[in-house]
C-alpha cells in the first residue's frame, strides 16, 4: 500500500493542533491586547489626574502665597497703622485729643440742668459714733443720673364725633402721640427704633428692655408689627434720601452680605457725608448698581466691583486709594526690605500723599503732577510678577484713582465702610432677616435712623418728626387735637 494516505492523515492531525495553537494563542492575544488597553486607559487617567493635580498645586500654591501676603499685612497693619504711613515715618502724634475729633470729655458736653441741691451730713462719726456739729465747710460733686422703672403710661383717650356742616362729614382727631391702626404710642415707636438701629439690640433683647426697664410686656412679634408700620410712614422720607444722594457731588457706593432666611442676599449702600442710604437687593449684579444711580449725575466711589464698573458712565468713575494701596501690599509684603517691588509701593504711597503736598497749587496743576507721576509708575520696566500686577490695576483704575484724589477729600471709599459697619454689627447680632420683606424694613428704617445721627441735635426729636409727617402724608385727612378737655 502506498504511505501516502498515512501521510495524509499525519498532517490532518497536524493541522487541527495548529488550529487549537492558533485558537490558543489568539485568545491570549485578545486577551493581552485587552489588558494593554485597559493600562493604557489606566496610563491616560493617571496622566490626566496628574495634570489635574498640577494645577490644583499650583491654585493652592497661589492661594498659599496671596493668604501669606494678607496675614503678613494684618501683622504689620497692627504695628504701623495700614497702608497710608511708610515704614521709616515716625508718628508725629500728640497724646490727648486729635483736631478735628469730636470732643468726648464730660465737661465738653451739654449736660441736663441741674434739678435739685441737696446738703448731706452726718449726725455722728463713723469712726468712733461721737455725735457731731453741723458746720459751714462743704464739699462739692455733680451726680448725674437716670430715673429706673419709669411707668408705662396708658391713657384713655376720647375723641369726639363731632360733625362739618359745611362738607357734611363726621370729624374725629388723634392725640399727637397716638398712630393709626395700633395701640402702642409715637414714644414706643422711637424708642423701638433707636434700640434697633443704634443699639443693634435683637428684637427679643428689646422685648426684654422693654419690660425690664419699662415694665411694658411686649411681643417680638408685636414689635416685628411695629417696624413694619413704622416702615410705611419714613417711606416718603427713604425716597428723598434716594434723591438727596443722587443730587449731591459724590455717592460712596458699597455692599455687603446679608442672610435672608439662611440664604445668600446683599445689602447696598449709597451715601454721603449728609444722607446715608441702605437697600435690600437679591444680587450684587450690575443691575443693582444701576438702579441704584438712577438718573443722577454725581460721580460715583467705589472699590472697583465689576458690578459698578460696568454699570455706570467711566468719566463717574472714582476709584478707592484705600483698596489699591491695600492690594499694593499684599503683593509686595513677602518681598525683602529694599527690593524693587517694595520701592514700587513706596513711591506708590508718596504719589498718594503728594495731593496734601501739591493741594495749594490749584486743580489743574494738581492734576497734571499727579498724572505725571502716576504715568511714570506704569512706565516702569520690571519682570517682577508683583509690580507687574500693581501696574495692571493701576491701568484698569487709572483716570478714576487721579479723579478721586481731585474730587474728595481723601481718595478712599472709608466713608461707605463706616456706614456700612453698623449693618454688619447688627447682621452678626440677629444673624440677618427671616424674609426679604423684614430685610427692606430693616435697610429703609435704618436708612433714616443713621441719617438722623449724622446731623446732631435730638435724634429723637427728628425722628418724631418724620414719624408723624409720613403719617400725616399717608393719612391726610387725620387731624390731630388743637383742645382737650380733661375732665
Amino acid at each position: 500500500m502506498h504511505p501516502f494516505p498515512e501521510y495524509v492523515q499525519q498532517l490532518r492531525k497536524d493541522v487541527r493542533l495548529l488550529r487549537l495553537d492558533s485558537d490558543r494563542l489568539t485568545r491570549a492575544h485578545r486577551t493581552q491586547k485587552e489588558k494593554a488597553e485597559r493600562f493604557q486607559e489606566q496610563l491616560k487617567d493617571k496622566e490626566r489626574r496628574i495634570k489635574e493635580l498640577e494645577k490644583e498645586n499650583e491654585r493652592l500654591k497661589r492661594e498659599l502665597e496671596q493668604s501669606s501676603k494678607t496675614k503678613h499685612r494684618y501683622q504689620v497693619a497692627l504695628f504701623d497703622h495700614g497702608n497710608f504711613r511708610h515704614h521709616s515715618a515716625e508718628s508725629k502724634k500728640q497724646k490727648g485729643g486729635q483736631p478735628g475729633h469730636a470732643a468726648t470729655n464730660r465737661e465738653a458736653r451739654h449736660e441736663p440742668p441741674t434739678q435739685e441741691t441737696k446738703r448731706l451730713f452726718a449726725l455722728v462719726c463713723g469712726h468712733c459714733g461721737e455725735p457731731l456739729a453741723r458746720v459751714q465747710a462743704t464739699r462739692h460733686q455733680a451726680l448725674v443720673d437716670i430715673v429706673l422703672h419709669p411707668e408705662v403710661v396708658k391713657h384713655h383717650l376720647e375723641s369726639e364725633r363731632q360733625w362739618c356742616g359745611h362738607c357734611h362729614r363726621e370729624v374725629s382727631v388723634r392725640d399727637r402721640r397716638s398712630l393709626p391702626f395700633t395701640e402702642y404710642g409715637l414714644n414706643t415707636f422711637l424708642l423701638v427704633m433707636i434700640l434697633r438701629f443704634r443699639s443693634h439690640a435683637s428684637l427679643k433683647n428689646i422685648a426684654d428692655v422693654l419690660r425690664i426697664s419699662h415694665g411694658l410686656v411686649i411681643a417680638t412679634s408685636a414689635l416685628c408689627n411695629l417696624l413694619a408700620q413704622a416702615k410705611r410712614y419714613f417711606k416718603g422720607q427713604y425716597e428723598q434720601l434716594i434723591a438727596q444722594v443722587r443730587a449731591g457731588k459724590v455717592m460712596y457706593n458699597d455692599e455687603t452680605g446679608w442672610m435672608v432666611n439662611g440664604q445668600n442676599a446683599w445689602l447696598w449702600l449709597m451715601a454721603n457725608e449728609e444722607v446715608t442710604v441702605y437697600f435690600a437687593a437679591e444680587s450684587r449684579g450690575k443691575g443693582i448698581a444701576q438702579e441704584l444711580y438712577g438718573d443722577s449725575h454725581a460721580f460715583s466711589m467705589h472699590d472697583g466691583l465689576a458690578s459698578s464698573t460696568h454699570a455706570l458712565p467711566q468719566e463717574k468713575h472714582l476709584y478707592c486709594w484705600a483698596h489699591v494701596l491695600r492690594f499694593a501690599h499684599e503683593e509686595t509684603i513677602l518681598e525683602p526690605e529694599g527690593s524693587p517691588a517694595r520701592q514700587f509701593t513706596a513711591h506708590l504711597v508718596t504719589l498718594y500723599h503728594r495731593k496734601a503736598e501739591l493741594s495749594a497749587s490749584g486743580v489743574p496743576n494738581l492734576e497734571a503732577l499727579l498724572r505725571t507721576e502716576l504715568d511714570r509708575l506704569l512706565a516702569v520696566p520690571s519682570e517682577n510678577a508683583a509690580i507687574q500686577h500693581i501696574q495692571a490695576r493701576l491701568r484698569v483704575q487709572h483716570d478714576g484713582l487721579l479723579r478721586s484724589l481731585l474730587v474728595t477729600p481723601d481718595g478712599t471709599n472709608n466713608l461707605a465702610e463706616r456706614e456700612l459697619r453698623p449693618m454688619v454689627i447688627s447682621r452678626r447680632i440677629s444673624n440677618g432677616s427671616n424674609t426679604f420683606g423684614g430685610m427692606e424694613t430693616s435697610a429703609l428704617l435704618a436708612s433714616c435712623v443713621q441719617t438722623a445721627a449724622k446731623h446732631g441735635g435730638s435724634v429723637l426729636a427728628t425722628l418724631q418728626r418724620l414719624l408723624q409727617q409720613g403719617v400725616t402724608e399717608l393719612f391726610p385727612y387725620v387731624l390731630y387735637s388743637d383742645g382737650e378737655d380733661s375732665s
